[in-house]
C-alpha cells in the first residue's frame, strides 16, 4: 500500500510532514458474508422468539385445564355429578366456582378446551378436556400418548381421576370429533393420520346378558373395558355388579383400581 505525504508550515522556514495512508472499502465477499451471518442471527432470534410465545401460550392451557380440574372437583364433592357440556362453555360465567370459563389463548379450530361427557343421563360421572399444545417437541405429549384414534384432533387431555385418559367410557364419542375441528391429515410416504373421519364407535354393549338380579337399589359398576377402573355401567352390562348407593361394596372381580368414590 502506497502512503501518501501531506505537509503544512508550523512556521515560514519549517515545514511539518506526515504520511497518510490510502484508505480501503470492504470487497464484495466481505459485504456478503456480513449480511449472510446477520441474516442468520436475525432468524435465530425470531425463531427463538416464536418458541417462547408457544411455550408462553402451552404454559397458560396447561395452567387453565389443571384449574378446570380443581373446579369440577368442587362441583362434583357439592352435586355428586359433573357438570353438562353445555355449562362449560368458553368465555360464560360458571357461578360460584369460576367468574368466566377459561378459554384457549387462540381459540380456534383445534386451538380450543373440548370438553367431553357422557352423551346420555343428566348425571354425568366422568369427564375428559381436550387442546391442543402448539409447541410439539414439548415431552409431554409423548407422555400421553393421544392418536387420532384416541384423541381425535388434540394431542393433550386431562380428565376425573376414575377414568383412564385413551380408554373410551361409557356414552363417549369416540374419538372426540368437534364440529368445525379438522382432523390431522397425512404426509405422503410418510406414516401419518389418516384423512378420514372416523365414525364414532356406539358406546352401548355389543350383548346383553340375562339378568342375574332383578333389581337393583343402588348403581352398576364394574372394569370391563374400563382401563382397570371400577366405573359406573349400563344396567345389566357385561361385567357390570350391582352396589348400594354409597359405593362402599364397589369390589367387582378383578378390578385392578377402585372407584374414587369406593376408596375412601
Amino acid at each position: 500500500m502506497k502512503n501518501k505525504k501531506s505537509c503544512f508550515s508550523k512556521t515560514r522556514n519549517k515545514q511539518v510532514c506526515f504520511s497518510q495512508a490510502r484508505n480501503k472499502g470492504f470487497s464484495l465477499i466481505e459485504l456478503l458474508i456480513v449480511v449472510t451471518i446477520v441474516g442468520m442471527l436475525s432468524l435465530l432470534a425470531v425463531w427463538a422468539f416464536h418458541l417462547q410465545v408457544l411455550k408462553g401460550r402451552d404454559a397458560k392451557r396447561k395452567a387453565d385445564l389443571a384449574k378446570l380440574q380443581m373446579t369440577l372437583e368442587d362441583y362434583l364433592n357439592d352435586n355428586d355429578c359433573y357438570p353438562p357440556k353445555e355449562d362449560l362453555k368458553c368465555g360464560q360465567d360458571f357461578l360460584p366456582y369460576l367468574s368466566a370459563v377459561p378459554c384457549d389463548p387462540v381459540n380456534s379450530r383445534a386451538n380450543i378446551y373440548y370438553y367431553s361427557v357422557s352423551q346420555g343421563g343428566t348425571c354425568k360421572r366422568w369427564y375428559k378436556i381436550f387442546t391442543n399444545l402448539e409447541n410439539k417437541s414439548d415431552p409431554v405429549i409423548e407422555k400421553i400418548g393421544c392418536t387420532l384414534e384416541t384423541c381425535g384432533p388434540f394431542n393433550y387431555v386431562v380428565s376425573s381421576p376414575n377414568v383412564e385418559v385413551l380408554v373410551q367410557q361409557l356414552g363417549e364419542i369416540y374419538p372426540p370429533s368437534p364440529p368445525g375441528v379438522p382432523l390431522p391429515t397425512s404426509t405422503p410416504g410418510g406414516g401419518g393420520f389418516p384423512t378420514s373421519t372416523p365414525t364414532p364407535t356406539s358406546a352401548g354393549p355389543t350383548t346383553i346378558p340375562t339378568p342375574t338380579t332383578p333389581y337393583c337399589a343402588g348403581s352398576w359398576f364394574g372394569c370391563k373395558e374400563q382401563g382397570g377402573y371400577c366405573n359406573i355401567l349400563e344396567k345389566y352390562q357385561e361385567g357390570a355388579v350391582c352396589n348400594d348407593p354409597t359405593c362402599n361394596k364397589c369390589e367387582p372381580v378383578k378390578c385392578l383400581k377402585p372407584f374414587p368414590a369406593c376408596a375412601q
